[in-house]
């Protein structure tokens, strides 16, 4: 009888060892990048992610990585225009994908040539932006599509250029509030 327990007890450990080894454990790490953005807008953006916390259905991620800009010309503003800046923020789960995100981007916002003006403009550029979006996770969570909808807007301008309604550059509006759309493909590892 003992024999049997011990061999029973053995047995089991062994098994739920194997068990947990073979278990897919969920990466705390990712790197993502948006699949739309240089085809649609010219612009690149990559994020390295991390977990920070996990408790249910509620998580918290924050990432850090980069945002280009690449140089266009446009009728309101001038011609070259581009940005080069830094990206983080932070992604707050609420149930299984839905989620919340903040975004920041800081960095070099340039323009050649203004439409009205004729000068080069440099200058230090704070943009900040809200999302709501979904995580569809697949390929035993080590790749995941995020669609998101947002708001975005330039909070500070150092340096800051005149923009126009429209082509007709007879009323200048500024920097306004835009929104925006993402489709960001990730790989956990």
């Amino acid at each position: 009888m003992k024999k049997s327990l011990l061999i029973l007890g053995i047995v089991s450990l062994i098994t739920n060892s194997v068990i947990a080894q073979t278990e897919q454990k969920e990466s705390k790490f990712g790197i993502e990048t948006d699949i739309l953005w240089p085809f649609l807008v010219q612009t690149t953006r990559t994020h390295f992610t991390i977990k920070l916390w996990e408790k249910g259905n509620l998580r918290g991620d924050m990432y850090v990585g980069f945002n280009i800009d690449f140089p266009e010309d446009r009728a309101t503003e001038g011609e070259g225009f581009a940005d080069y800046s830094i990206a983080s923020g932070y992604r707050q789960y609420f149930w299984k994908g839905l989620h919340l995100e903040y975004s920041q981007t800081t960095g070099m916002g340039v323009l050649q040539n203004h439409v009205t003006t004729g000068k080069n403009y440099r200058s230090f550029d704070w943009l900040v932006t809200g999302y709501i979006g979904y995580k569809f996770e697949f390929a035993k969570k080590k790749l995941y599509i995020l669609p998101q909808f947002g708001v975005a807007g330039v909070i500070y301008k150092s340096n800051p250029w005149p923009i126009y309604e429209d082509e007709t550059l007879s009323k200048e509006v500024g920097e306004t509030p835009f929104m925006l759309g993402s489709l960001r493909f990730g790989y956990n590892f």
